[in-house]
């Protein structure tokens, strides 16, 4: 058994580490939060005598308000501060500015963790996945659908300014029993009604539109792409439930996406997602580090920059080869065996047994 001294000095180790991390999470808040106010309130000046000028320091804030929404998302993991309260009140401040509810989206994240390749429990936290043999049993209408739903144009320019512009204000998307997921959508909502209040008011709205639309674009378009590519690869990890295991949805079925430094360190390393999998507890500043220390360069799926954009080719997984495809043709129907409709979660009737799950809520 560890002696007192052994154990006194471990919990001086672990404290140290704590102040340390807290320090570098502290500097990172008030750098990257900064930049973005300065850029987004610059544009708004510079709109006023310069049209390009505005848009450009527009497109530079919605590029920064990526980084704050990573900061956003390793407090959804609770890993930014020591204490989990300080992790969420800061993700509720953080939210205000990414236009994403924190614990209503902090919710859906920890069930993508505990689902992702998991082909029985898909449909929260997720971009949308169907099989070949799924998608041949819907009706003509249905193939529409999801054929709008995976197009680039919509999930890099619609689908983002629908998300966080208009679905992450409807407190009706979750049950009425997740009362702190529906109170963040209202808490949000407010602040987001005091900003433009604020611009009627006292400013020129009409301007601050503007520029509140690019950045949003800007900044959606850009995360959607990042979370695209986390695991929509040619040879995905997709099993049924019985044979999902966290270590093969990390390794086997999260991408590993090789960047530039410099655009690692602004996209905050969510680019080594594998990693991420792994290990959720680590904030984005020590993912490579992890990755390097344990050997896990040569995990994940390793994409380059020209894969990423050649992964939006893959549109539904062919149970029978293992792989992404895109659309089977539909002559190929009569030969399918119909399915009633696809497996997928409901977040109003399972969210709360899947979090549990994801051995994250507490």
């Amino acid at each position: 058994m560890p002696s007192d001294a052994s154990t006194v000095s471990d919990s001086r180790a672990r404290s140290q580490d704590w102040r340390a991390r807290t320090l570098r999470s502290v500097v990172q808040l008030v750098g990257c939060v900064g930049a973005y106010v300065l850029l987004a309130g610059a544009s708004y000046v510079f709109f006023a005598q310069s049209l390009v000028g505005g848009v450009a320091l527009a497109v530079l804030a919605g590029v920064v308000l990526v980084r704050v929404f990573i900061l956003q998302h390793d407090c959804a993991h609770r890993s930014l501060f020591q204490r989990p309260v300080t992790n969420d009140r800061v993700g509720v401040v953080l939210g205000m500015l990414t236009l994403a509810p924190h614990a209503y989206w902090r919710a859906m994240h920890l069930v993508h963790h505990s689902t992702s390749g998991d082909l029985d429990r898909r449909g929260v936290g997720d971009i949308v996945t169907m099989t070949a043999q799924e998608y041949l049993a819907l009706k003509p209408s249905q193939r529409l659908r999801y054929r709008l739903y995976r197009h680039p144009a919509v999930l890099l320019g619609v689908g983002p300014i629908f998300q966080f512009l208009l679905r992450f204000r409807m407190p009706g998307i979750v049950a009425k029993e997740r009362r702190p997921e529906r109170r963040s959508i209202l808490v949000t909502n407010l602040a987001l009604v005091a900003v433009h209040l604020a611009f009627l008011a006292l400013g020129d709205w009409p301007r601050w539109l503007v520029v509140h639309l690019i950045i949003t674009q800007v900044a959606a378009g850009l995360g959607i792409w990042l979370f695209f590519v986390q695991h929509q690869v040619e040879r995905p990890y997709w099993v049924p439930r019985a044979q999902w295991s966290l270590k093969g949805s990390a390794l086997q079925g999260s991408s590993h996406l090789v960047l530039p430094r410099a655009f690692e360190w602004l996209f905050g390393a969510i680019n080594l997602h594998h990693v991420h999998h792994l290990k959720p507890q680590i904030p984005n500043y020590l993912l490579r580090g992890y990755m390097e220390q344990h050997g896990l360069a040569e995990e994940g799926v390793k994409l380059g920059l020209r894969d990423s954009v050649l992964a939006f080719r893959l549109k539904v997984y062919d149970e029978a080869t293992g792989r992404m495809t895109g659309f089977p043709p539909v002559h190929a129907v009569q030969a399918r065996t119909p399915l009633a409709s696809p497996p997928s979660i409901e977040p109003t009737g399972q969210l709360g047994r899947l979090l549990t799950f994801s051995g994250e809520e507490r």
